[in-house]
């Protein structure tokens, strides 16, 4: 399963045959599908959110709008079925999706996280940085040491010059 949170058609030209794609935060041609908004309930200003009982603050958030479509029940019954690697390809891994990484990284069926990262130039990658920000979607230190993989095993992804900021 790719699992798909740009909303574009872009992996269904790099699949096997045997492989689907989850548009888990909808479809750019469908618009009622897309999910945008806050992810990150492990915040300890979710709960806060949350006791203000203003239902328009809710309206946004990713957990609830997930109930809207199946995307995440397939999400959730593929990684209940087997083992699974992750493999991360252009997602930056922020607290944008939190508690959907979460979800994935810590489960009991996920044996590893490989990053894809971006070459900057010939001495400067942002593997760092990538791996920082997956940290962040870990609750147990041990589990994220024991599950990235290093950047020995890992490969820039080719093709794609990143945009960097500062």
């Amino acid at each position: 399963m790719f699992l798909n949170f740009n909303y574009t058609k872009t992996p269904e030209m790099y699949l096997a045959d045997n492989s689907t794609v989850n548009y888990i935060h909808g479809k750019l041609d469908d618009p009622q599908s897309v999910i945008f908004g806050y992810g990150d309930e492990l915040d300890e200003n979710y709960k806060r959110l949350k006791e203000q009982n203003d239902s328009e603050c809710m309206r946004h958030v990713k957990s609830i709008r997930y109930l809207e479509h199946d995307n995440y029940r397939r999400m959730l019954e593929f990684i209940e079925s087997a083992p699974f690697q992750v493999v991360i390809m252009g997602h930056s891994c922020g607290n944008s999706d939190r508690t959907l990484l979460n979800t994935i990284f810590e489960h009991p069926y996920c044996v590893s996280i490989k990053p894809y990262y971006y070459q900057i130039d010939d001495k400067t990658d942002n593997y760092s940085e990538l791996t920082i920000s997956i940290n962040r979607n870990f609750n147990d230190p041990k589990l994220m040491r024991d599950r990235v993989v290093c950047k020995d095993f890992c490969e820039p992804l080719t093709g794609v010059k990143p945009v960097v900021m500062g």
